[in-house]
C-alpha cells in the first residue's frame, strides 16, 4: 500500500513539473524572417512645358494711319516729282528707282520687321516670293542702288526704318547706312536729291 502511494504521489510531480516548466522561446532563426524592402526608385522632376515664344515683329499701326499701305502689293514712288519713278528690281538684282510702270519688277511689299522697334520694315517683292523658303528682301548697300538678296531675319541691311514725313502718308526710308535719296530717277550717295516717297497700290 505504501509504495502504491509513493508512486501516485512522483507521477503527480512529475505531472506538475511538466505543467509548469516553461516553453522555450522558438530561436530567432525558427522565426519567419519579413522580405527585404524594395528601395522605392526616384522620380525625377518632370520640367513643365515652357509656352512657345510669340514671333517679334514691328509695330506698324501707326504707319497704317497715316495711309501707308502694309503688307500688301504697292508701287514705291518718288513723291512730288511729276513722274513715274518706282522702285524696281532690275539686272544683277540691283534694286533702283528706274521703274515707269505696273510689272513684276515694281510690286514692292513692306512687312514688319522681325523686331521690337516700331516703325521698321522689311521690303520683300511679291513676284520673287512666290516659291517657298527664306524669299527674297531687298537690302541696303553703302553705296548705290540697293540689291535683291536671300531674305535673312534680322539681318541689319535688310531692315529699313520707314520715317512719316507729315500726315499725307509720304515718308522717307532709312536702311543701315541713311536716308535713301533720288536724284533723277537714281539712288545717290552725294547728298542730294529727293527723299520723300509714297506708296500707291498695285492693284487699282
Amino acid at each position: 500500500m505504501r509504495l502504491i502511494l509513493v508512486r501516485a504521489v512522483a507521477t503527480a510531480l512529475a505531472l506538475t513539473g511538466c505543467a509548469g516548466t516553461p516553453q522555450a522561446a522558438p530561436s530567432q532563426a525558427a522565426l519567419p524572417q519579413a522580405a527585404p524592402s524594395q528601395a522605392t526608385p526616384q522620380m525625377e522632376p518632370v520640367a513643365a512645358a515652357k509656352p512657345a515664344k510669340k514671333a517679334v515683329k514691328s509695330n506698324l499701326s501707326r504707319l497704317k494711319k497715316l495711309g501707308i499701305t502694309i503688307n500688301a502689293g504697292v508701287l514705291i514712288d518718288v513723291a512730288d516729282d511729276g513722274k513715274d519713278r518706282f522702285l524696281a528690281v532690275g539686272k544683277n538684282g540691283k534694286v533702283d528707282f528706274t521703274g515707269t510702270g505696273r510689272t513684276d519688277t515694281t510690286m514692292m511689299s513692306l512687312q514688319a520687321a522681325p523686331v521690337a522697334a516700331e516703325n521698321r520694315v522689311v521690303i520683300k517683292p511679291p513676284f520673287w516670293n512666290e516659291d517657298l523658303g527664306a524669299g527674297y528682301c531687298v537690302a541696303d548697300t553703302k553705296g548705290a542702288p540697293l540689291k535683291l538678296e536671300t531674305c535673312k531675319s534680322g539681318k541689319a541691311t535688310q531692315i529699313f526704318t520707314v520715317v512719316p514725313a507729315g500726315d499725307s502718308g509720304q515718308f522717307e526710308l532709312r536702311g543701315k547706312y541713311g536716308i535713301l535719296r533720288v536724284d533723277d530717277g537714281k539712288l545717290t550717295t552725294s547728298g542730294k536729291g529727293r527723299t520723300g516717297l509714297q506708296t500707291i497700290k498695285y492693284a487699282q
